[in-house]
């Protein structure tokens, strides 16, 4: 099955399950099995094994869905997985395929979501998917771990109804040596430091720019987004504007500058604005400004102010478009009276014509 384009979540915080599942024309592997013998997959026992490539649990699956043909490209900011999933049980396995990303120490960079998968049992069926992966990110990682759940692609400890599929990022399997895929693990504000933050206008292109730089304080790997709040005045606790402004992951000590186009509702805005904050945590604008991430505060710098307003020919302010505030002063177009009676003279009420 060929899918669309996964854009990527703006967080790892829990996203909701996607209930539409891809059905597959199926291959008939094997006989039924009675389904009161055996948990399937994607059916969770009581029970909860450690996983042997990694830390934390998974979802204990007697007849867990199994990986095949595995092979991944990356072009860009595009990663594409193809896949073959058999399902060796009776109950058809449904969910959801994740890829997680993971760096040369076994820490997760990035958990995605690649799609929706359902496999009837005793069949197979192959999947291409694509997710969009940050080119700095995929730069990092070492090894990727495929697997499917019922539950979400970002918790923190996977709970898999297939198995966890271990691979070089080609998709060939890894060598014995690799360290073990490591699970979720949060970031902290305090993990990451802000500095060099610089705000410019491109006139010509229309766009307005932010550059800073951030590093990693901690002693392990720390992911995170920016979110840039602009207020009109220095003590107004509402902003008028807010925008992702970047996404990153650090080794411990690690550092990275970050340029990124700021996109407001309305750009007018920026007349209005004397103060911006740039907050960095591991759900960026998810996550609300407060006492523990206050984020960077830092005066509007000079020059910058909305898009000039376009004026015609005859000096006449031109309306924009894409503009849902403009409104069109168009004058009254003169209108012939209307007849109520239906005859040829027009109707009128005075007491010249009526008589009263």
């Amino acid at each position: 099955m060929i899918r669309s384009d996964k854009r990527r979540g703006p967080t790892l915080a829990v996203l909701a399950l996607a209930c539409a599942a891809v059905w597959g024309t199926g291959c008939k592997k094997e006989e039924a099995v009675a389904p009161a013998v055996v948990v399937d997959a994607g059916v969770v026992a009581a029970a909860a094994v450690p996983d042997a490539g990694a830390e934390g649990v998974v979802a204990k699956v007697s007849r867990p869905l199994r990986f095949s043909d595995v092979k991944l490209a990356h072009d860009g900011e595009r990663v594409s997985v193809t896949y073959t999933l058999t399902n060796p049980g009776t109950v058809q396995g449904r969910g959801d395929a994740c890829l997680w990303l993971h760096d040369d120490r076994g820490a997760v960079i990035e958990a995605l979501r690649l799609g929706a998968i359902s496999v009837k049992g005793g069949t197979f069926d192959t999947f291409e998917d694509r997710a969009l992966v940050t080119a700095a990110f995929w730069k990092q990682t070492r090894s990727v771990r495929l697997f499917t759940t019922n539950k979400y692609c970002q918790q923190r400890s996977p709970e898999a109804s297939s198995e966890l599929a271990h691979l070089l990022p080609t998709g060939r399997p890894v060598p014995e040596v690799f360290p073990r895929p490591r699970d979720l693990e949060t970031s902290q504000p305090a993990d990451f430091e802000v500095s060099n933050v610089r705000l410019r206008h491109d006139v010509a292109a229309g766009d307005y720019l932010i550059t800073y730089t951030v590093k990693n304080l901690g002693g392990r790997r720390a992911s995170g987004m920016a979110c840039l709040r602009a207020y009109a005045d220095d003590g107004c606790s509402c902003h008028l504007e807010e925008s992702s402004v970047g996404d990153f992951s650090l080794p411990p000590g690690g550092s990275e500058t970050v340029t990124d186009t700021i996109l407001f509702n309305k750009d007018q805005h920026w007349n209005q604005v004397k103060v911006l904050r740039l907050a960095l945590s591991e759900s960026g604008c998810a996550d609300d400004v407060d006492e523990v991430n206050p984020g960077f505060k830092f005066d509007k710098p000079e020059g910058i102010q909305g898009p000039a307003e376009a004026v015609d020919a005859d000096g006449e302010v031109e309306l924009d478009p894409d503009n849902n505030d403009a409104v069109v002063d168009v004058p009254d177009e003169p209108q012939d009276p209307v007849d109520d009676h239906g005859g040829d003279e027009p109707y009128s009420d005075s007491p010249e014509d009526t008589g009263h």
